[in-house]
């Protein structure tokens, strides 16, 4: 579990020794960059953009946007000049998804062939994405090194599928240059209408859209 609390706001101060082993360092807020990983009341929160807003109290207030590592929600915490933040290493390393048992999902690591478990509450897309899930695809796994150790997985930005059907158009619809389609998985997907069933193409996956033909 992450330590409560983590990410002090406190006036800056050398820092201790982390318990278990932790190679965390802190960092003022005029420091903090995009992609930075803050651990914030115990939550890893990555840091999306930096803007210098205004005063507090007589000090110069700095705004950061933050994303949640594993749920992607998005926040805005003001800080100070004088206060410390807790930086934290997030590794990303490529897995491949081999199958689901209940509320398990089962990778295998791409260099290592080790095999590690995942909640699948820890999928990051929601069920939207999880449709487009496919035994035997690359997958990345997101750490937190030394711990917690992985905490959430993702699609890969871009996959290629194979198309089952599409949906014809009425009348009234016609001349429309997109199409309902049905993968062989199961998952939907708008393609132009020159693509047929059986068709291979790719969709990128980060805001599900058709790409090109494969």
């Amino acid at each position: 579990m992450f330590r409560s609390a983590l990410a002090r706001i406190t006036s800056a101060r050398p820092l201790a020794l982390q318990p278990f082993g932790r190679r965390w360092h802190q960092v003022g807020p005029n420091s903090a960059r995009p992609g930075m990983v803050l651990d914030l009341k115990g939550e890893p929160q990555i840091v999306v953009s930096k803007d210098h807003g205004g005063t507090g109290r007589g000090q110069a207030v700095i705004k950061i946007t933050l994303k949640h590592a594993v749920t992607g929600a998005k926040s805005v915490e003001r800080f100070r000049n004088s206060d410390s933040l807790e930086v934290m290493l997030m590794v990303q390393n490529k897995y491949q998804y081999l199958y689901a048992d209940g509320g398990t999902a089962y990778l295998m690591n791409m260099n290592t062939f080790e095999e590690l478990s995942m909640n699948m509450s820890t999928f990051e897309g929601g069920k939207e994405k999880l449709a487009f899930l496919e035994d035997g695809m690359e997958v990345t796994v997101q750490s937190l090194e030394p711990e917690p150790g992985p905490i959430s997985w993702r699609l890969p930005a871009r996959h290629q599928f194979k198309v089952k059907t599409v949906e014809d158009r009425v009348a009234k619809e016609k001349g429309a240059t997109y199409l309902p389609a049905t993968l062989e998985n199961g998952a939907r997907v708008q393609v132009p209408d020159f693509v047929k069933p059986g068709d291979s193409i790719i969709v990128n996956l980060e805001d599900i859209a058709y790409v090109s033909r494969a």
